[in-house]
């Protein structure tokens, strides 16, 4: 399988409203949602991930990559955001 980097506007539009699991691994803390109805949002400064009640809010400069990868076998498409920090929040849409 091949990683593509891709634009975080790609990234918002491919997974604005979609089925997702979801885990965040941040300095001091790690987050983990399976099966979720996941949104996505974006303003002039920051990434919203939204899980039910859950916001995660992520400064758009300290975003390095975000690449995604195909699994057609499994129908799901894996998102990796990596940040400046050494944070790294992967999201399984499918």
């Amino acid at each position: 399988m091949t990683d593509y980097k891709i634009p975080i506007d790609t990234f918002v539009r491919e997974t604005f409203e979609c089925k997702a699991s979801v885990c965040a691994i941040l300095t001091g803390a790690a987050l983990s949602f399976q099966d979720v109805k996941l949104q996505i949002r974006r303003d002039k400064t920051e990434l919203h991930l939204i899980a039910g009640s859950t916001l995660l809010s992520v400064p758009l400069a300290s975003i390095l990559s975000i690449e995604r990868q195909t699994f057609p076998d499994i129908h799901t498409i894996e998102y990796e955001i990596s940040t400046k920090e050494g944070n790294t929040i992967t999201v399984d849409a499918f």
